[in-house]
């Protein structure tokens, strides 16, 4: 019989140690064996071979908890990994806990790992450290094409010569389940963990961030007892599932723990975005039983996609991840009343969703409804409130090492013909120039603008004229080479528009997200950027390529701006259905107003950008932003319900009227005598006034501008 070869040194293995009921395992054996199958040793050995002296081993348990330790790792079982550890001649050891619950809320919670009773020494008195990754923050090095670009770690996580990552085994609302990969997102120095690593960034990115720079060594899976249903993570509901997963790759390890839940591994909206920015070892095994869990229950799909409906950034969202955590009494208090109540609620429906089907209805109906209202929110403001969107900061979202000069050196090459038909096409009134081409369009358009070429060039940079363009949300730029000037010669880009046309946000349309390949160059009397898309993160496009060209005109004294593209965006799957392509008398209007609003609005902003007058959308993130995350979600809830309390209250308890009586029999009263009866109603009544006339004027001028698409946004 022949014999298949065994796993090569390189290949990434996940152990699978599960106990059964005719092979019972005690805690302690599962983890030695999943370990040693995974080959955690070796590792290690290795590891200790290149250093100076005794390696430092840092283990980074979950320990988001708020008195029920099922949704936390098992302390004896990370002590028993102490001990093992020990046993082999590795003493330098720390324990520093992964916190993604929210911490920032509440008061008298304490410190986790003391909490769930880590005392610096394990029961058979091996000693290890107690420390704080929120403190004592260094930079790491993130390059400039990451997410985390200038941020840094707490100093025990990179200067530690192994990491272990260990997760618990439960599911999570949004992402489906949450083990290695979720873990990670704790072990960053900021504890308000939405606000910066949800909010701000895409998670997703964050931790793709963490596994290119200082990755950990080694990742566990604590499934001894998981906590399943619909929100595992933060409602616990244990069940014993006899199982320790290992392995050396963060993503191989959430591969098997979600087969052995039973779901699709890219069910997992973060595990598919990481998988897809860095894939699975080119060599792997799975070591084990994978027979899902006996009794597990996943978290329904129409709640997982309602949450995933919620913007991060808003206040829905993290209204949902404050009041989605089980908070028992005398463990930790919410610090606010309003906030406190929904809690209670919120959890005692996530906790009955998973036996009572009506209770399972409700949070669906109402998870459903918040996200169809966070929904239409964000395609309002897409189209009429666009100072009131958060600008995004991400990531390139591809590697620079991916492309050789021969890939930026194609870009003229690929352009060339299209730009020749753009060129050759008729030109309307508006001098813009339009044809589809195979369900792509091909647009051009130019204006010339009275203002010195020398000026125009030196003010308006011509490497960032992507940025320039209206509904321009935000981006990264990754320079890879510069002339003898500095000036950038090849770089690649990633830029995030909003939806376009703007109304196709209302159908789902997702906001247009591309990296693209730039190569600029610089004349005397011209200077040229040309782009081609190599990648769309969110599949909003399939090609989105073109050049911008700034030459001089009339000796110099004028500038002419000539853009020309070549678009096939992906349109919702409404529109798909549609099928817009099949009815030209229909589409070719659309289009030709999109494209005519869009680039208009972009040249004014070339102009602006000149003048100096602000022409960019949305809101950026800043220092102060930080300090506003504190502030409760249900703060302005509870603020409004104090003011209309108080209102009632002096309404009801006002005293009669003062005066003196006459001798015609009726009270003469002063008006400094009236007190008002309402004083705090009319002071609710003064205090939305702004906000309903705000509205209109806005309304009103984002009606005004889409009557005149010249006027700059």
């Amino acid at each position: 019989m022949e014999t298949l070869p065994g796993p090569g040194a390189t290949t990434a293995v996940a152990a699978v140690a599960r106990s059964t009921r005719t092979q019972p395992r005690s805690p302690s054996q599962l983890l030695s064996d999943a370990v040693t199958r995974a080959g955690l040793w070796e590792r290690l050995a290795e590891r200790a071979q290149s250093c100076s002296g005794e390696p430092s081993v840092l283990l980074t348990p979950g320990v988001s908890t708020y008195g029920d330790a099922t949704t936390a790792v098992n302390r004896p079982l990370v002590e028993e990994l102490i001990d093992l550890l020990c046993d082999r001649g590795y003493r330098n050891i720390a324990v520093g806990g992964a916190r993604c619950g929210p911490d920032i809320w509440l008061a008298g919670q304490g410190d986790p790992c003391h909490r769930l009773g880590y005392r610096e020494r394990t029961p058979r008195g091996n000693p290890y450290r107690l420390v704080d990754l929120a403190r004592d923050v260094i930079p790491v090095g993130f390059p400039a094409s990451s997410v985390l670009h200038g941020s840094g770690m707490s100093r025990p996580w990179p200067e530690a010569d192994f990491r272990v990552n260990i997760a618990k085994n439960s599911t999570h609302p949004e992402f489906g389940y949450a083990l290695c990969l979720a873990n990670l997102l704790g072990v960053l120095p900021q504890t308000d963990t939405h606000h910066h690593y949800r909010a701000r960034r895409d998670g997703a990115e964050v931790v793709a961030a963490i596994l290119d720079v200082c990755p950990p060594d080694f990742h566990i899976i604590d499934a001894v007892v998981s906590s399943h249903g619909c929100a595992g993570a933060q409602v616990g509901r244990p069940l014993e599932t006899g199982t320790v997963v290992a392995a050396p790759d963060a993503v191989l390890a959430d591969l098997a723990g979600a087969l052995l839940m039973g779901v699709d591994p890219v069910s997992s909206s973060l595990t598919a975005r990481v998988l897809q920015l860095r894939g699975l070892p080119t060599d792997y095994l799975v070591d084990g039983d994978l027979t899902p869990y006996q009794g597990w229950r996943n978290p329904p799909r129409f709640l997982m996609e309602s949450i995933r409906r919620l913007h991060p950034d808003g206040r829905a969202h993290r209204l949902f991840s404050a009041a989605s955590w089980r908070v028992e009494p005398g463990e930790a208090e919410v610090t606010d009343k309003a906030l406190g109540r929904l809690s209670r609620g919120l959890t005692t429906l996530l906790r009955g969703a998973d036996e009572n089907p009506v209770a399972l209805a409700m949070l669906c109906t109402t998870m459903g409804a918040a996200a169809a209202g966070s929904a239409t929110v964000q395609a309002w403001r897409n189209g009429y409130a666009k100072e009131r969107i958060r600008r995004r900061e991400v990531s390139l979202a591809v590697d620079p090492r991916a492309y050789t000069d021969r890939d930026f050196d194609r870009i003229t090459e690929i352009l060339r013909p299209v730009e020749g038909i753009v060129d050759a096409l008729p030109a309307d009134a508006w001098r813009m120039r339009w044809q589809h081409v195979g369900h792509a369009i091909l647009f051009g358009c130019e204006r010339t603008v009275n203002a010195p070429y020398a000026e125009f060039v030196r003010r308006v940079d011509i490497c960032r004229s992507i940025s320039y363009m209206t509904d321009y949300l935000g981006g990264r730029v990754h320079v890879v080479s510069r002339d003898t000037h500095g000036r950038p010669t090849r770089q690649i880009e990633r830029n995030i528009y909003l939806a376009q046309p703007n109304y196709l946000a209302f159908y789902g349309g997702p906001p247009i997200d591309v990296c693209k390949l730039e190569t600029i160059a610089y004349g005397e009397r011209s200077q040229r950027i040309s782009w081609r898309t190599v990648h769309s993160p969110n599949r909003s496009a399939e090609y989105d390529d073109g050049s911008v060209t700034c030459t001089d005109v009339d000796q110099g004294r004028r500038t002419r701006i000539v853009i020309r593209v070549r678009q096939k965006f992906t349109l919702p799957l409404s529109w798909q259905v549609f099928r817009p392509e099949t009815r030209p008398s229909v589409r070719d209007p659309l289009v030709r107003d999109s494209y005519r609003r869009f680039f208009t609005r972009s040249l004014d902003n070339f102009e602006a950008h000149y003048e100096g007058r602000p022409y960019r959308i949305g809101r950026p993130w800043d220092g102060c932003d930080d300090d506003q995350a504190a502030e409760l979600p249900t703060q302005r809830l509870t603020d409004a319900v104090r003011l209309v309390r108080g209102a009632t209250r002096e309404a009801l308890t006002a005293g009669r009227l003062h005066g003196t009586p006459g001798p015609d029999g009726y009270r003469h009263v002063a008006p400094g005598d009236v007190p008002s009866r309402f004083r705090l109603l009319e002071e609710v009544r003064e205090t939305l006034r702004p906000a309903v006339s705000g509205f209109g004027t806005g309304l009103w001028e984002a009606l005004g501008r889409d009557r005149n698409p010249r006027q700059p946004l």
